[in-house]
């Protein structure tokens, strides 16, 4: 493997990991295994199939996987900029596959879509909204279904927001989690969060990191590393702790990825976001969509201080739609999904899908 190669892993963190891997597998385009039945046998009626499409006249790549192509279409919108959620959805939230046909999407610059970033006119956010809105032309048109359930975190649940107020017409509900909402007052008030948990904890070299960085918004060459760090800072002491192992050893392991895409899965979002994020200063999701026609579930983590979720509470008093629901996850800081997998699993699985039932029946009648 390249010098050059090796430093950018080592920078990431998991430079003797991927290492350890082999360079043999740099060229392969990874794959992902058969949907099987109790007995191990593979599910005639299922899909499991990693495709690249063509979105907004660049290549992307999606993962579609799920036991029955007659169950609803579920599109999970990942954090970012740049970013890629796939290997953590496929290990902590694979039952969600026995429920529905649940569609990955690495997004421009993210892993798997990482040469798009090579297109920077197309990192606009308006340019993110209009790839995903042609991502659900192309899945309802191909599976024969006229809405998609949209799960937006992070980044993504400005995506899912924005989404949902262009093409309501194709969504059966908009699932928030992580949810932003005010760029600039989330960051600002995650700094004050970050701050007070060190303090709390007497954790001297967090204070040290943030003086460093400094308050949000950020400017310069460095900016995606002084937001990377805010995150990380604001995260450090919330949540489930000892996840990060976890996370880290699910991309390494995901057979969808090629070392080519692992690599590229930790460069991605330090190559978007400083596109991106000038573009996000002036975004307030309170005043610019304060109505979605479709029903809306906010799942919170009650310790996210990455977008504090006292933000998102007074967007969801505020919005109005034809139905919402907001559950708390207790022990969850900025990913329940990922930090209470379970409980996340059980409510999209047994409450959201019934909400494709109730609304057409409630059209039937």
């Amino acid at each position: 493997m390249e010098r050059s190669t090796r430093r950018i892993l080592a920078g990431a963190g998991v430079g003797l990991p991927l290492v350890a891997l082999g360079a043999r597998l740099w060229s392969s385009q990874g794959s992902t295994p058969r949907i099987r039945d109790a007995r191990g046998r593979p599910v005639s009626e299922g899909i499991a199939s990693l495709e690249q499409v063509r979105l907004g006249g660049v290549d992307q790549w999606l993962l579609l996987r799920g036991r029955s192509l007659h169950n609803p279409l579920l599109l999970f919108l990942s954090g970012g900029p740049g970013g890629s959620e796939m290997p953590w959805v496929r290990h902590f939230n694979a039952p969600l596959e026995d429920h529905f046909l649940v569609v990955q999407w690495d997004q421009r610059g993210a892993a798997k879509s990482y040469a798009a970033r090579k297109d920077t006119d197309g990192l606009t956010v308006e340019r993110f909204v209009s790839d995903a809105s042609e991502l659900l032309e192309l899945l309802t048109t191909r599976f024969s279904q006229q809405k998609v359930f949209v799960v937006g975190h992070s980044w993504g649940s400005i995506l899912g927001v924005l989404l949902a107020q262009r093409r309501p017409e194709r969504i059966h509900a908009y699932i928030g989690t992580g949810q932003k909402v005010n760029f600039l007052e989330s960051d600002t008030l995650s700094h004050l969060r970050a701050y007070e948990l060190a303090m709390r904890y007497g954790d001297h070299r967090a204070l040290a990191k943030l003086a460093r960085i400094g308050p949000p918004p950020y400017t310069g060459p460095d900016m995606a590393q002084r937001y990377l760090t805010l995150i990380s800072l604001a995260s450090r002491h919330a949540g489930r702790r000892g996840l990060l192992p976890e996370l880290l050893s699910s991309v390494l392991t995901a057979p969808e990825y090629s070392l080519r895409d692992k690599v590229h899965f930790f460069m991605g979002m330090r190559e978007a976001f400083p596109h991106v994020y000038p573009q996000l200063a002036g975004l307030d999701l309170e005043a610019q969509v304060p109505r979605l026609e479709v029903p809306v579930w906010f799942l919170l983590g009650r310790e996210d201080y990455v977008t504090p979720s006292e933000l998102a509470v007074r967007y969801f008093d505020k919005l109005e739609a034809p139905r919402k629901t907001l559950l708390w996850f207790e022990h969850s800081g900025h990913s329940p999904p990922f930090e209470e997998p379970g409980r996340f699993n059980a409510i999209l699985n047994e409450q959201v899908r019934a909400t494709a039932e109730v609304r057409t029946e409630a059209l039937l009648h």
